[in-house]
């Protein structure tokens, strides 16, 4: 629980330096106050849940007014998490992945709560799988472009050393370029195909027990192989009616339910 105060007193001094600073730095200490009551109230169930909502409510406030940090979308998940509200946790790691993608904890995290999702028993919707390893470095697609551009550039100079020297050293480098580049380039074609999706389909969670249904309205009927969709699984937005969307599962299933059930991760964060 330290790391969790710690995260909440840093974001103070980073809440002030944006343009409202005196009430950004009093919505994070008032939340900072709501944890403490909720961690002291821990014998009394309700009472701490109350707590720790509100912390969550002042954390969101914050990333409404635009403030960015691992530790906020790090403490509004651990916090909602807490207040039994844990579809709102997926949707914090989740934006606070989008930004700090490296970060161990916010992953940890995520792997935690997305454990509480009750899928059914099929499997279907189970979340997307990730396998990029957790331990390895994710570069940002910048540094994907740079790396690519780098060894190719570093390819072709060893292909035109190698054609006057013809020294093993010189082929056995221009190789370990070309793998090189290769691979990066192929990561950046992922990343960016990755960005593309998050655009095109936004991940989309959902917040509570919702039907799914065939058409934009409770007068169409339920979908046959999902009628229910359980609180927390995260699923696809395809399109949007009006104040309904058409969401698709990771299975493959594609039904409509109201966008005010639902907690959309946008595609970027200003």
């Amino acid at each position: 629980m330290r790391s969790w105060l710690v995260g909440l007193v840093m974001l103070v001094p980073a809440a002030a330096t944006a343009g409202s600073e005196g009430a950004d730095a009093e919505i994070a200490a008032q939340a900072e106050r709501a944890f403490r009551q909720g961690v002291e109230s821990k014998t009394r169930l309700l009472e701490a849940r109350k707590h720790f909502a509100d912390t969550a409510d002042l954390c969101l406030e914050l990333h409404r007014r635009g403030i960015r940090s691992a530790d906020l979308y790090r403490n509004l998940g651990n916090a909602a998490v807490l207040a039994d509200r844990w579809p709102e946790a997926i949707w914090a790691y989740h934006v606070g992945l989008k930004l700090y993608p490296n970060d161990a904890e916010l992953h940890a995290q995520l792997a935690f709560v997305r454990g509480k999702v009750l899928y059914p028993a099929s499997g279907k919707g189970q979340p997307e799988p990730d396998y990029w390893p957790v331990w390895l470095y994710r570069p940002t697609v910048l540094e994907l472009s740079t790396i690519a551009a780098f060894f190719y550039a570093l390819t072709w100079i060893g292909a035109a050393a190698a054609v006057f020297r013809r020294a093993t050293r010189i082929y056995l480098a221009t190789a370990i370029a070309l793998l090189v580049a290769v691979a990066s380039g192929l990561a950046l074609w992922h990343a960016l195909e990755q960005a593309d999706l998050d655009r095109q389909a936004p991940l989309v969670i959902v917040a509570e027990n919702t039907p799914l249904y065939r058409g934009n309205g409770t007068s169409y009927p339920p979908h046959p192989d999902m009628p229910i969709l359980p609180r927390g699984m995260e699923v696809r937005q395809q399109h949007r009616r009006g104040t309904w969307l058409q969401i698709r599962l990771t299975s493959g299933e594609i039904g409509w339910l109201p966008r005010s059930r639902v907690l959309v991760v946008e595609p970027w964060i200003e």
